[in-house]
């Protein structure tokens, strides 16, 4: 899709009481996984150029943390909240995205605990979502950690008629450039404006994890929001292929994308949604399993995929 923006004037600044304001912007990390990880994103987020003001809001989900870590960001305010549970990332997300909004921030920023990012990828965001007031959800380009190199989100496809989102990871075309409508927004960084949150909603817990992006992308866009891809905005994304975490995408991705499915797509869209998820979906996690030889694989979409027949979402048991 062509570029948006070319046309649009950069706005006026933001006006308090006759007097120019900087916008306020509200960072959510939710933490699981190894420690040494969460603190690597902390130190990257210290980095940041972005002028305004900014509160990272720390969401302890794996209850390890000790609170003396938000200290490595001296010159940001951060809060380290712990719920009683694991609330998932829909729910943990959900969460700090609700006490960003309490503190009347501007803008949400989302961003995994296992991505670092590049000192002027926030301004980038802020000056792309000032500049489009129809956009609702903006997302930087991601690269892989391991390899910058190598895309990880490029932007997203998704069509209702085939189910299966498809996350473009090849134009290196992307590096640089205007910002660009896509489909859908990935929970891994994006950008919130709270009028989309007001409107649509949050990040729905019932999803627990995998696919409550692709949910809230099709939310706001049905209420007329766009979902941007800012080019000029760079995250690196730690991507790994634990065996475990394996086990657990291809369980909630498999129940949580027929959700989805069943939340927005209209009954003749099942048609072919249905042949697609047959062949490109079950099959190629199947011949991967066997590939890979890692027969559990098919067990966990046997499960997911029973498990939303059955009705059965938030945290696997």
């Amino acid at each position: 899709m062509a570029s948006i923006l070319s046309d649009v004037q950069a706005p006026e600044p933001r006006q308090v009481d006759g007097k120019s304001r900087r916008p306020y912007v509200g960072i959510v990390v939710l933490h699981w996984g190894p420690v040494d990880v969460t603190a690597r994103c902390l130190e990257s987020l210290r980095g940041i150029t972005f002028a305004g003001r900014k509160t990272v809001f720390l969401i302890d989900n794996a209850g390890t943390l000790d609170a003396s870590l938000g200290d490595s960001i001296p010159s940001t305010e951060t809060e380290v909240h712990r719920p009683g549970r694991n609330l998932g990332f829909a729910g943990g997300s959900a969460w700090g995205i609700a006490l960003a909004l309490e503190r009347g921030v501007d803008f949400v920023l989302l961003v995994n605990n296992d991505a670092t990012v590049d000192p002027s990828f926030l301004a980038a965001l802020v000056d792309a979502a000032e500049r489009c007031p129809e956009a609702g959800l903006l997302c930087p380009r991601i690269v892989n950690l391991a390899d910058p190199l190598k895309p990880w989100y490029a932007g997203g496809t998704f069509s209702l008629w085939s189910g299966m989102p498809v996350q473009a990871r090849t134009r290196r075309e992307d590096a640089t450039g205007q910002p660009r409508e896509v489909d859908y927004a990935t929970g891994c960084a994006v950008l919130i404006k709270p009028a989309v949150i007001r409107a649509v909603g949050s990040f729905d817990p019932k999803f627990f994890a995998y696919c409550e992006d692709l949910d809230l992308s099709l939310r706001a866009r049905r209420a007329g929001f766009k979902v941007l891809f800012v080019p000029d905005s760079l995250v690196r994304h730690a991507v790994t292929d634990q065996t475990d975490r394996a086990s657990l995408r291809i369980y909630y991705s498999t129940r949580n994308l027929l959700e989805v499915m069943r939340r927005h797509g209209a009954w003749y869209h099942w048609a072919g949604f249905g042949a697609s998820f047959m062949v490109r979906w079950l099959g190629f996690f199947a011949l991967l399993a066997c590939v890979r030889r890692r027969p559990q694989l098919i067990g966990d979409l046997v499960r997911g995929s029973l498990d939303f027949v059955r009705g059965r979402l938030g945290e696997r048991t």
